[in-house]
Formats: C-alpha cells, sequence, structure tokens
C-alpha cells in the first residue's frame, strides 16, 4: 500500500480493497492442502493491498445443525451457535499462515491489513451487535461477507465456493437475486449487497489463487447462472 492510500485508510477508519469469503466446503476432503495454499496466496496478496476474510462455518456449523435436529436445540441458541462456528473456522484458517491473523471487528481487522498482515474476521460478535441482521440461519456467510463489504468500504468482494465449473462476475442486486433463487448465494445476500461493488462468485477448488478483479464486471446473463447454479439436494453442502 502506498503512502497515499496508507493515509486515506487511516483517516476513513475501516477501508479495504478486498473482502474475500473463503466457504466452509473448502475444507472437506483433501481440504488441508487446498486451504493452505489459499490461505498462503491470501497472505501475499496482503502485502500489496488491504485484504480481509470472512470465514464460512464448514464442518463446525454442519455439527450445530445435526446437533440442532438431535438434539432440539431452539432455533435462536442454535443461530448463536452456528454464528460462533465461523469463529472456528476463522480460527483455523489463521492457523495455516504466521502473517494470518485474527479480528472481532473491522478496527482490529484494519490495524492487521494497515501492518501488511492476513486480517481474518471472526464475524459472530459484530452479527450479534447489529440488530438489524435477521437471526436465522438464513443469514449464511454469503451475506454476512456482503454487510462486511458494505461496512469496511470495500471496492470488491469474492465469494469462494465450491460449486463446479461456477465463475461469475457482477454488480447489482438484481443478478445477486438470481443467484440467490437459484441458491448459489443465500437469500439475503442481495438485501445486504452494496450497491456499485464488484463482486465475483468462483468455485476456489479448481485452482487455489484467489481471482483477480475483472476490468469490467457484468451481470450474468440468466441462462449463464442457471448453468452454473448447483442441483437443489447440494447446495448447502457447498457453500
Amino acid at each position: 500500500m502506498t503512502r497515499r492510500r496508507l493515509a486515506r485508510a487511516r483517516g476513513r477508519g475501516p477501508c479495504f480493497d478486498l473482502v474475500v469469503k473463503v466457504g466452509g466446503s473448502l475444507a472437506r476432503g483433501r481440504g488441508r492442502l487446498r486451504l493452505r495454499r489459499l490461505v498462503a496466496d491470501l497472505a501475499a496478496r496482503a502485502r500489496r493491498e488491504t485484504v480481509l476474510v470472512v470465514p464460512g462455518g464448514g464442518a463446525f456449523a454442519d455439527l450445530v445443525r445435526s446437533e440442532k435436529k438431535r438434539l432440539r436445540i431452539d432455533a435462536a441458541a442454535a443461530h448463536r451457535m452456528a454464528l460462533r462456528a465461523t469463529d472456528q473456522y476463522g480460527l483455523l484458517l489463521a492457523s495455516l499462515h504466521p502473517d494470518a491473523g485474527t479480528a472481532e471487528d473491522l478496527a482490529g481487522a484494519g490495524r492487521l491489513a494497515r501492518r501488511g498482515r492476513l486480517a481474518i474476521l471472526l464475524p459472530a460478535a459484530l452479527v450479534e451487535r447489529d440488530p438489524a441482521l435477521e437471526r436465522s440461519f438464513r443469514l449464511t456467510s454469503d451475506a454476512i461477507a456482503a454487510c462486511v463489504a458494505g461496512r469496511a468500504g470495500a471496492r470488491r468482494l469474492v465469494l469462494l465456493k465450491s460449486i463446479p465449473g461456477l465463475d461469475l462476475s457482477f454488480r447489482g442486486a438484481k443478478p445477486a437475486r438470481l443467484l440467490a433463487r437459484r441458491g448459489v448465494v443465500d437469500r439475503l445476500f442481495p438485501t445486504l449487497l452494496p450497491e456499485g461493488i464488484a463482486v465475483r462468485v468462483i468455485d476456489a477448488r479448481a485452482g487455489v489463487r484467489p481471482p483477480r478483479a475483472p476490468r469490467r464486471t457484468r451481470a450474468p446473463a440468466p441462462h449463464r447462472a442457471a448453468r452454473a447454479a448447483p442441483p437443489r439436494t447440494a447446495r448447502r453442502a457447498r457453500r
């Protein structure tokens, strides 16, 4: 980051070039090696620009869902548990590289990023402090990442998922709503997406390097988004 950009960022508070949601599904199977390479690539990028990672829930959130059903945990308690599952996944990601660090708020994340480190947000506390955010399982890490991108003043938002062949770039709520109907992102994502931000949704299993923001972002045509969407039975597992 240049001195001018650094000074501007300090003057405006938390401000990130890039917010990256790392899906929990990327840890499944042979995910350890994939995640280690991915975090290393993100850490290298964080030395050139400010990067903020929003973690998914992965197996930690899956466990909450299964225990909710088995033990009949009430929805409010289960939602709080699921939020902490994202914190657990964030701690896992941070453990994979010495230049990665965690923060529970955007101010702390900003301090990490300004030192050239990869900032990984532990989002549970931030979500619970915001009464405007829905307290239900409809609020997944997709919507949390959109909300965080807006608050962080991010220029770009990237969602890394495990959906075969997925690679879409767009701006605006209209294509986001289409992807939500197809199950590629959650239902709350379009309502929390900041206006004008460049979004890319990509299958990160094909290559672990985080995608560069395209020079031009276009809304996906309906037929393209339909081809990229996963079958209904596999939507939750692949996020």
